[in-house]
């Protein structure tokens, strides 16, 4: 059984930022998603604020043109305006990005494992036993730390029973 010292289930923008800086730490990391490729099915808006460029080191050939005028809109269609007379805003081009941030992953010793879902985990010994599906094949392994960056409906924080609906917590 492989053990690793850090999980990350979800290669979305938090999960590959996360698995590049752990990475780049030294840490002996797994990154699994779903999906075979990082650029399938983003679900992300796009939108960077100026302290997010700074933060993530994002290089200029996966961001679009500047904008100072951005419209959010809610699951209610509720407009939320957001102005800026600075140079504030990005639009990412993400399926650029998510490649660019998966090969800084690699780079990192990250290792990569595509078309693999999450199923359980346990506690073993002191660490975490991870359930997962790859490809048709179950497997397991040991890690010290999981984290769940599978999306708001996380089957990692629901096996943890971390999900706010089961702590009483509203949405």
């Amino acid at each position: 059984m492989d053990t690793f010292d850090v999980t990350i289930v979800g290669a979305g923008l938090a999960g590959l930022q996360c698995a590049r800086l752990l990475g780049q730490a030294g840490l002996k990391v797994l990154l699994l998603d779903r999906k075979n490729s990082v650029t399938c099915n983003i679900h992300t808006t796009g939108i960077f604020v100026r302290r997010t460029l700074t933060d993530f080191d994002i290089p200029e050939d996966c961001l679009g043109p500047v904008i100072r005028h951005v419209t959010l809109y809610s699951p209610r269609h509720r407009a939320l305006e957001l102005v800026s007379e600075h140079d504030e805003f990005r639009i990412g081009r993400m399926g650029r990005l998510y490649k660019f941030l998966l090969n800084q992953c690699l780079d990192a010793g990250v290792k990569w494992l595509p078309e693999s879902t999450f199923e359980s985990c346990s506690e073993l010994a002191g660490q975490t036993c991870v359930n997962i599906k790859s490809g048709s094949q179950p497997c397991s392994i040991l890690t010290r730390y999981l984290v769940g960056g599978d999306g708001a409906s996380s089957r990692v924080a629901h096996d943890l029973k971390l999900d706010n609906k089961r702590n009483g917590l509203s949405e």
